[in-house]
């Protein structure tokens, strides 16, 4: 409970916001996308596997004496598809992520040797050089995302992306040097899993804009179909329809149009994310900064009584006690008034960092004006809140010496910063509880004044600490 110097942005301010609102209900989903693609590529697969264990080739070569897709194509989609669907569900798979998808990129890598060095000696399993280059693409990009790399990823995902669509094209328009070896069935099962692994990438910035749940990302999303639909669409119909029929230039045409668009709307949602994180952060960073005191790093009135009351309501139901200090700094107008303002901001920065490294994380923290800090001791009875404030009082003036030139720290010959403590239990069975420990507190920080400085006082008699009270809790 204890705030200390909290800066007002940490690195997991995006990811807490990613979890906290409903607009990323899509990224958060993007997982469960991810698995239904992936069992759906496994469930496709039995389609050629029955083609082969029973001898039916129309299972495996949907197109009479057209490309098939191989028994190797075939292990490898399974094998990429089985990685996805085991990156959530098993905890510590990351090393058998890995093995899968080095064999499979080994795989993939020697069915394209094949092609370049032997391309005499090919045999009838090896995969065509279209589907081996988009196994050897979308491997490395789930390697590398294993690694956070969103951009890298992103361009091996698309590369495989258009090999596919090229093939697709290719069927399309009637151009065989397009799609190659790549089968119809082959691209039905690799499709999803390039889809996959973009997906993998939802929380990246380049296509989190595109997963949110708000109208501009709805937007975005629209655009990015139209992207895709329009282009293939219209080229398709008009270069069929042009005289001599479509050539690999028109595809070519279409694909440079759809890399395009698409773009253009990635790097809009980039933009727009970008602008919409920095809008996010600043807004929390308000918020917080309306917790915390921006001098001291510790809570400031308002924070402190925020988290007072969390305390107080837990030791309600529990019964546990609760204890007030209020701490005053002994003279420190007189360091604002020899010394200037700077020297008393630099006392207080240095006497908040002490006072509060003393304290438990349970134990809260603030500054409650001026140059009195607040403490409120959760489990905590009055004597051990009596004995935690002579450990305070102790501290500073062991610690914390000021120098006529305005110097702060422990050296000698400067004179030692002194601080006076109220201290009262605090009655959790009262409703105004925390404001009747506050007042007596206060009381016993006055009393303390009153005899001498320097010294704890509580309530309700607001007398003195005992010396030999003092040295015992010392140790």
């Amino acid at each position: 409970m204890k705030l200390h110097r909290l800066p007002l942005s940490d690195p997991g301010e995006d990811e807490e916001l990613l979890h906290g609102t409903t607009r990323f209900v899509w990224v958060r989903q993007a997982p469960a996308i991810r698995q239904g693609l992936a069992l759906f590529t496994l469930i496709f697969g039995l389609i050629p596997t029955v083609g082969y264990l029973f001898d039916i080739p129309v299972l495996y070569q949907s197109i009479p004496g057209g490309a098939g897709t191989s028994k190797l194509t075939l292990i490898c989609m399974i094998l990429i598809a089985t990685v996805i669907l085991i990156q959530r569900p098993i905890a510590r798979a990351r090393w058998i992520e890995k093995f899968l998808l080095l064999v499979t990129g080994a795989l993939a890598l020697e069915s394209l040797g094949e092609h370049v060095i032997w391309p005499e000696h090919v045999e009838h399993v090896t995969m065509g050089q279209n589907t081996a280059i988009s196994v050897l693409a979308l491997v490395s990009a789930l390697l590398i995302r294993r690694r956070s790399q969103a951009w890298p990823a992103l361009l091996l995902g698309g590369a495989a992306w258009m090999i596919c669509f090229s093939a697709f094209l290719g069927y399309a328009m009637g151009l065989g040097q397009l799609h190659g070896a790549l089968s119809p069935v082959t691209l039905v099962m690799m499709t999803p899993l390039v889809v996959a692994s973009q997906i993998g990438q939802a929380r990246r910035a380049p296509l989190r804009a595109l997963f949110r749940d708000d109208r501009l990302s709805r937007m975005l999303r629209l655009e990015m179909a139209l992207a895709v639909v329009v282009p293939t669409t219209l080229g398709i119909v008009l270069f069929r329809l042009a005289p001599g029929g479509p050539t690999a230039a028109d595809a070519i045409y279409i694909q440079l149009i759809l890399v395009f668009c698409c773009v253009g709307v990635l790097v809009t949602g980039r933009t727009r994310d970008r602008l919409d994180r920095e809008r996010r952060i600043l807004s929390r960073e308000l918020e917080r900064a309306s917790y915390i005191d921006p001098l001291t790093g510790l809570a400031n009135r308002r924070g402190t009584m925020m988290m007072a009351n969390h305390v107080v309501n837990a030791a309600r139901r529990g019964g546990n006690p609760v204890s007030v200090v209020i701490c005053d700094l002994d003279h420190f107008k007189t360091v604002n008034d020899r010394l200037g303002h700077g020297a008393g901001d630099r006392v207080l920065q240095a006497a908040a960092t002490l006072l509060s490294g003393r304290l438990r994380m349970s134990d809260i923290s603030g500054r409650w004006g001026g140059e009195e800090f607040l403490f409120v001791l959760p489990d905590t009875p009055l004597a051990g809140a009596e004995a935690l404030a002579e450990i305070l009082r102790h501290t500073l003036w062991q610690n914390l010496r000021i120098s006529p030139a305005g110097g702060i720290g422990r050296g000698p010959g400067g004179k030692p910063l002194t601080a006076s403590f109220g201290c009262a239990p605090l009655d959790v069975s009262r409703e105004d509880g925390f404001e009747r420990a506050l007042e007596a507190a206060d009381r016993a920080l006055y009393a303390a004044k009153r005899n001498g400085r320097n010294r704890v006082a509580s309530a309700p008699t607001a007398a003195p600490l005992p010396l030999s009270m003092s040295l015992s809790a010392l140790g």
